[in-house]
């Protein structure tokens, strides 16, 4: 028997796409997994790492090259999608040394973290992974919901929305973590947003002008198959709002929805998970309470600790010197090792670092790096440092965006 780990060649693609559909759906998946190859801007064939035994094609694991800001910064993301294998093959060990050649390839092309989803968390954590949780927001609409007088009117996108869309999303999301940053392309091939592409689910917001100010998509996160049932739910999957009015624009539209649920005989609200400020503010008088649930699919792994500390410490640096330079250190547990960020001196000093009498993993950073994480639920006695350096933050993933 030949076994062989290796990038996918470009003639051998559809064989990887009739994979993937054998393992998840069938045929009628044909379409999601073929994005993969021809509806990715940014995919190279040593992204599909594949094993093949005695010339047949039987597992793969394919990476997502993204690019995600985290405040000022520009973040290298390696997504990891489609791990699977056939199941007269399982238990040989393919996927795991196709993961583990997918790290590989993350880390020679400089990527700075690792992102999946999944429901078999501990699957990957042999891998260097980690939980991060997150949060979905829902609630039940008040029975005597109203829609308030608005300065917007909410209707349907069409073709002639696009130009603002883009516009709108990359404002909205230009600090924002964990959000793609989204090219034309990506918008038309993996998004399917277009001016011949209008999906439904898409409600816009005008100003008495016409001009558009505001958008909302609902639908369901982006995957072959969901991984529970929660997931087939429908619930805002993205939106942006012009900052002039953001809470006004935000109720006009998060009204328009509740008003439609409410003729479907729906009672509730999936918000999604992104809450706020203005949001919040916004679905109050929508809804009874605000209800959080945990989500725990999601699955980070640093790449490049050190070179990521480093990168990010001339921001970090203005932050601590603005609040007087708080003396400690944070040590940062990663699959490399620990990675130290000292600061005792007057400039902030990254390195590697044996452990430490208290220390951090590699999710509780990148949660206070993104901010679903607070200083005061980490810190662990220098709540000073880890306010100075960790600002509040409203991450989010939106669902158009899943692999």
């Amino acid at each position: 028997m030949s076994v062989e780990i290796r990038a996918i060649r470009e003639e051998e693609r559809d064989e990887c796409v009739q994979l993937w559909c054998a393992v998840w759906g069938g045929e009628a998946n044909r379409p999601y997994f073929s994005k993969y190859f021809y509806g990715d801007v940014e995919w190279l064939p040593y992204y599909t790492i594949i094993a093949k035994e005695d010339g047949k094609l039987v597992s793969a694991v394919h990476i997502c090259k993204r690019t995600v800001p985290c405040g000022d910064y520009r973040l290298t993301m390696g997504g990891i999608a489609n791990v699977a294998t056939l199941p007269e093959h399982r238990g040989k060990g393919y996927n795991t040394q196709c993961l583990q050649k997918a790290v590989e390839v993350m880390e020679a092309d400089a990527m700075d973290f690792s992102l999946l989803f999944t429901g078999i968390n501990g699957y990957y954590a042999r891998l260097g992974y980690e939980t991060l949780p997150g949060t979905l927001y829902s609630g039940k609409i008040r029975a005597d919901f109203a829609p308030a007088p608005s300065l917007y009117t909410v209707r349907p996108a069409t073709a002639e929305d696009i130009p603002a869309l883009y516009a709108l999303y990359e404002r909205y999301n230009a600090q924002r973590p964990l959000s793609v940053q989204r090219t034309p392309a990506y918008w038309r091939d993996w998004c399917k947003v277009s001016p011949t592409s209008i999906p439904e689910g898409i409600a816009v917001a005008e100003d008495a002008s016409g001009s558009v100010v505001g958008y909302l998509r609902r639908g369901h996160f982006t995957s072959a198959a969901a991984y529970s049932e929660e997931e087939l739910e429908v619930r805002i999957t993205e939106c942006a709002f012009d900052s002039s009015d953001s809470q006004g624009i935000a109720q006009a539209l998060y009204e328009s929805v509740a008003r439609e649920l409410q003729a479907a005989g729906a009672t509730r609200l999936r918000l999604g998970m992104l809450l706020d400020p203005a949001i919040e503010a916004a679905v109050a008088p929508i809804l009874e309470t605000i209800e959080a649930s945990e989500a725990r699919y999601g699955m980070f792994r640093i790449l490049h600790p050190t070179n990521l500390l480093k990168s990010l410490t001339f921001e970090m640096n203005e932050r601590w010197a603005q609040a007087g330079r708080p003396k400690g250190s944070i040590t940062i547990q990663t699959p490399y090792g620990y990675t130290r960020l000292d600061a005792t001196g007057e400039f902030l000093h990254v390195s590697e670092a044996e452990a430490a009498e208290r220390t951090i993993t590699q999710g509780e950073f990148l949660g206070l790096l993104f901010g679903s994480n607070t200083p005061q639920s980490v810190a662990k006695g220098e709540e000073a440092l880890y306010a100075a350096l960790f600002e509040k933050r409203y991450p989010c993933f939106w669902g158009a965006d899943g692999f």
